[in-house]
C-alpha cells in the first residue's frame, strides 16, 4: 500500500508534468484542433518539421509534424493564428495566417532552403549602403543594405525566382532577375547619373504670384543658384535623392521645400512674401511754420496702413484714416522729427519748419534778437529797412549844408 503523503506527491507531479506544453485556455474560451499538414512544393508531405502557433498576444504552441506529415495544434476558436514554419531544410517566405480559427485541416506549404548574397558594384568597383530588395512577385521577402564590401546576404528563403531590385542615391534604380536554386551569389552593376532640378520662386501677395528675381536657391549638397528675371533658377543634381532646398532674399521671408528627384527631370515652386514693415513719407520736406504737412504710412508692398499712430517730435498727432494718410501742424522753426507705429512696426520721417518768407535762418535770427531785447528801429513802415534809415539820414545832411 502506497503511502499517502507519497501518493499526494505522484499526484502533484502527474498535474505539473500535464500542465507542461499545454496552453493555458482564458476561463469561459473554448479551444478548437487544427490539423497542420505541412506540404512541399510538389505536394508531398513532409515529416519532422517544427512548428508554432501564436495568435493575438497568446501562444506559441510548439509541435512537430508526425511521418504522415501532420500536427494537431489547439488554438482559441475565432483567433487569428499564425503558423511558422522552424527547419534547416525546409522554409517559408512568410508565416500562414489563419483568419477566425475553427477546427479543421490547414496545409502549410514549405520550400527547400536556399540564401542569395547580392554584389552590388559600378565602374570603380563595390557600392557601399544600397538598399536591396528581393521580390516574390509583389511580395518582398528580404531587404536590407550592402556593407562597404558591397554585399548583402539573405536570409534562409525558398528555393525559386525572385527579383532583385537595387536602389543607391546618385545611381540609375536596377532591377535583374534572381534564381535561387541553393546558396548563390549574384552581382548586380549599377550607373551613376543626374537630372535637371528647375526652381521656381513666385511672391503669392500678387494675384497672380509675381516672380522674384535675384532669389537665393539653396540646394542641400549642391550649392546656391539665383533667381532669373522668371523667377527660376536650375540645378544639376543626383538621381533619386532627396533635396532640401531654402529661398532667402533680402526683404523677404525665407521659406523651405523638400523634392525627391527620381531618375527624370524634376521642379520645386516655392512661394515667399515681404517681410512686414512700414514706411512713413511726407508730402513735403520743408512747411511754413504753423502749418500742416500731410503724412502717409505704408506697408512693404505700399499699400496704406490704416490706424497707425503718428507722433511729431513725440507728441502725438493723431492715427491715418483709410488711406493711410493725416494731417500733421508743424509749430515752429527747424527740424521736426515724425515717428509712425503699427503693431510692432515702426518707421521714422522729418521735416523742416521754415518761417513765413521761406527762409528757416532769418526767422530764426529774428527771434533770436526780440527774445535779448535788442531795440528795433523807429524808422517802420513798408518796405522801410536799416540800409533806408541810413540812406534818409544822409540825405538830410546834404540838404543842410545847402541852406
Amino acid at each position: 500500500m502506497i503511502p499517502t503523503r507519497v501518493h499526494a506527491t505522484v499526484v502533484l507531479v502527474a498535474a505539473l508534468c500535464l500542465s507542461v506544453g499545454v496552453p493555458a485556455v482564458v476561463a469561459g474560451q473554448s479551444n478548437v484542433t487544427l490539423t497542420v499538414t505541412v506540404v512541399d512544393q510538389d505536394g508531398d508531405t513532409v515529416s519532422d518539421v517544427d512548428i508554432s502557433a501564436t495568435w493575438d498576444d497568446g501562444g506559441p504552441v510548439n509541435e512537430t509534424t508526425r511521418s504522415n506529415g501532420q500536427a494537431l495544434v489547439d488554438v482559441p476558436e475565432g483567433a487569428n493564428v499564425t503558423i511558422s514554419v522552424h527547419d534547416e531544410d525546409y522554409v517559408r517566405n512568410t508565416p500562414l495566417v489563419i483568419q477566425d480559427a475553427e477546427t479543421g485541416e490547414v496545409d502549410v506549404e514549405v520550400a527547400e532552403a536556399g540564401s542569395a548574397t547580392v554584389e552590388v558594384v559600378d565602374a570603380q568597383g563595390p557600392v557601399g549602403d544600397a538598399k536591396v530588395e528581393i521580390y516574390d512577385g509583389d511580395d518582398r521577402i528580404a531587404d536590407g543594405r550592402t556593407a562597404s564590401d558591397g554585399t548583402f546576404a539573405t536570409r534562409d528563403i525558398e528555393q525559386g525566382d525572385y527579383e532583385v531590385r537595387v536602389l543607391k542615391e546618385g545611381y540609375l534604380r536596377n532591377a535583374t532577375d534572381l534564381t535561387v536554386d541553393g546558396d548563390v551569389t549574384h552581382e548586380v552593376e549599377v550607373q551613376q547619373d543626374s537630372r535637371l532640378l528647375q526652381v521656381t520662386v513666385r511672391d503669392d501677395h500678387y494675384s497672380p504670384p509675381q516672380a522674384v528675381a535675384n532669389a537665393s536657391v539653396r540646394v542641400g549638397g549642391r550649392g546656391t543658384v539665383t533667381t532669373l528675371s522668371n523667377g527660376e533658377a536650375t540645378v544639376q543634381v543626383p538621381v533619386n535623392a532627396n533635396y532640401d532646398i531654402t529661398v532667402t532674399r533680402d526683404g523677404y521671408e525665407t521659406n523651405e521645400t523638400s523634392v525627391r528627384v527620381r531618375e527624370e527631370a524634376e521642379s520645386a515652386n516655392l512661394t515667399i512674401q515681404r517681410t512686414d514693415a512700414i514706411s512713413l513719407d511726407a508730402a513735403n520736406e520743408r512747411v511754413v511754420a504753423g502749418e500742416s504737412v500731410r503724412v502717409t504710412v505704408t506697408d512693404e508692398y505700399g499699400d496704406p496702413v490704416s490706424g497707425a499712430d503718428v507722433a511729431i517730435d513725440g507728441e502725438s498727432a493723431g492715427t491715418t484714416n483709410d488711406e493711410g494718410e493725416l494731417s500733421v501742424t508743424v509749430e515752429g522753426a527747424g527740424t521736426h522729427n515724425l515717428t509712425a507705429t503699427s503693431g510692432d512696426l515702426e518707421a521714422t520721417a522729418s521735416v523742416e519748419g521754415v518761417g513765413a518768407d521761406g527762409d528757416e535762418a532769418t526767422a530764426t535770427a529774428s527771434a533770436t534778437e526780440n527774445e535779448t531785447g535788442t531795440e528795433t528801429s523807429d524808422f517802420s513802415g513798408p518796405g522801410f529797412t536799416v540800409v533806408g534809415a541810413v540812406v534818409a539820414l544822409l540825405a538830410a545832411g546834404l540838404l543842410a549844408r545847402r541852406d
